[in-house]
């Protein structure tokens, strides 16, 4: 079927909409303009509903049908035919109202007969994060790189794939300076949001430890790379982030894993952010942290002076700790430079947590291969027990001692040859380098 092609109007309402839901809203009207070039055969297909619209309202209000409502019924029927499933019809005729809406026309979805129920969707098993459990995932987590990532997500309310993208130019001045809780100023890929965050003394505190095991950090480097990479440093990502969380996951009691499905995803710790202020910081401050579209609101917010903001996060924060650490140590942490040496013994620590972590791995491999050559051999000596039990059987019978006996006598005689024969070769060799004297005539 030709792509069909929206009138000036809808293209302004769509301009309207962010990248992603301009995208969602263009396939599900333009499955509504299939649906309505096909009844009516018109391909100006929102000028022409409008005008029915229009035209009907015109009329006395007691000569006025439910145009609207008959026709979104008339297309529920038609989706419904195609197998649609409830959630998405709901969602083209949720779409059609709202252009609707944006035209000043009002549609009830209690007036379409036909609307079918929502789906409750099955719960993806995302953990609840508690402030205890987000302390004790940190203390199983062997590296500060690791440990730094999680406190920064939780503390931030930042997506995982926005952590690996960090530059150390993000934070690389006030991080310097030893300003906390340190603001980060993002533009959110997903909904093309400017906005602010911070990160907390917490996660403050294990970046300045793992980063202190780098070298040469310039501005454009990645705030978080991988732990081992040939010719430089690899920036990590956020495929890698979910194994290492599924991997330091295993040895949380309070996590089930779910058939392979991790609970303690990344995810779970940016709605951990969310859930632990709720009921104690403003929504809308709490939207603008994590980078949700919140319109003319987030202007605010972003205009407001950093350290402003930074007071009104000073707040939230006493929600987001896991430490028991006074603010005077931390600053005095922050301020402090890590000396060279400590920071030598720290790379020397990470190398040797990587080097066991892969020795452990190997170690595994190795065991499971050993128990599959044992099983092997297990199995091959079973294989071998029926033909014991019929030698023994015909050693233990008459016929079977009178075969050994022979067998016996068959190697008595043929080493009794083959010594034979060892010895005429000898005899043979002796006289060969020995010959007997010639005899002399007249002797």
């Amino acid at each position: 079927m030709k792509k069909h092609t929206f009138e000036p109007e809808v293209q302004e309402y769509l301009k309207l909409k962010s990248n992603a839901t301009r995208r969602i809203y263009g396939i599900t009207l333009r499955n509504f303009g299939d649906y309505y070039t096909k009844k009516y055969g018109v391909s100006n297909v929102f000028s022409h509903f409008l005008d029915r619209i229009f035209d009907e309202k015109k009329k006395p209000p007691r000569e006025q049908k439910r145009l609207i409502e008959t026709e979104l019924a008339e297309y529920i029927n038609v989706e419904k035919a195609k197998g649609k499933s409830n959630n998405t019809i709901r969602a083209y005729i949720t779409t059609v109202q709202n252009f609707l809406k944006y035209k000043n026309i009002t549609v009830s979805a209690r007036f379409i007969g036909n609307m079918p129920p929502a789906t409750t969707k099955k719960s993806n098993g995302k953990h609840e994060w508690y402030l205890k459990q987000i302390r004790q995932f940190v203390e199983v987590t062997p590296d500060y790189r690791d440990k730094a990532i999680i406190l920064c997500m939780f503390q931030s309310g930042l997506a995982v794939n926005e952590i690996c993208n960090l530059d150390y130019g993000d934070i690389q001045e006030e991080f310097e300076e030893g300003i906390l809780p340190i603001c980060i100023k993002l533009v959110r890929q997903k909904t093309s949001v400017e906005f602010k965050t911070f990160l907390g003394r917490d996660a403050v505190k294990y970046l300045r430890l793992y980063l202190a095991t780098r070298k040469d950090l310039k501005p454009d480097s990645p705030l978080f790379t991988k732990l081992r990479q040939r010719g430089g440093e690899a920036r990590i990502m956020s495929d890698l982030v979910r194994d290492r969380f599924n991997e330091i996951s295993q040895d949380l009691p309070f996590i089930k894993q779910k058939g392979g499905y991790n609970p303690a995803r990344p995810h779970s710790l940016r709605s951990a952010f969310n859930s632990q202020l709720v009921g104690k910081i403003d929504e809308t401050l709490r939207e603008f942290w994590m980078g949700h579209s919140i319109g003319g609101v987030a202007r605010a917010y972003l205009n407001m002076p950093t350290d402003e903001l930074r007071k009104l996060y000073m707040t939230a924060e006493e929600y987001l700790k896991i430490e028991k650490t006074s603010r005077e140590e931390i600053d005095q942490t922050t301020h402090t430079k890590v000396p060279p040496e400590v920071a030598e013994k720290i790379k020397l620590f990470s190398s040797d947590v990587d080097r066991f972590r892969d020795e452990l791995a190997q170690s595994k491999v190795e065991v499971k291969d050993l128990k599959e050559q044992l099983k092997s051999a297990i199995e091959m000596v079973y294989s071998f027990e029926p033909i014991l039990n019929t030698f023994s059987e015909i050693a233990n019978s008459l016929e079977g001692q009178e075969l050994i006996n022979k067998i016996h006598e068959a190697k008595e005689k043929q080493e009794m040859k083959d010594a034979q024969e060892e010895d005429n070769k000898l005899r043979a060799e002796i006289t060969a380098e020995n010959p007997a004297p010639k005899k002399v005539k007249g002797e």
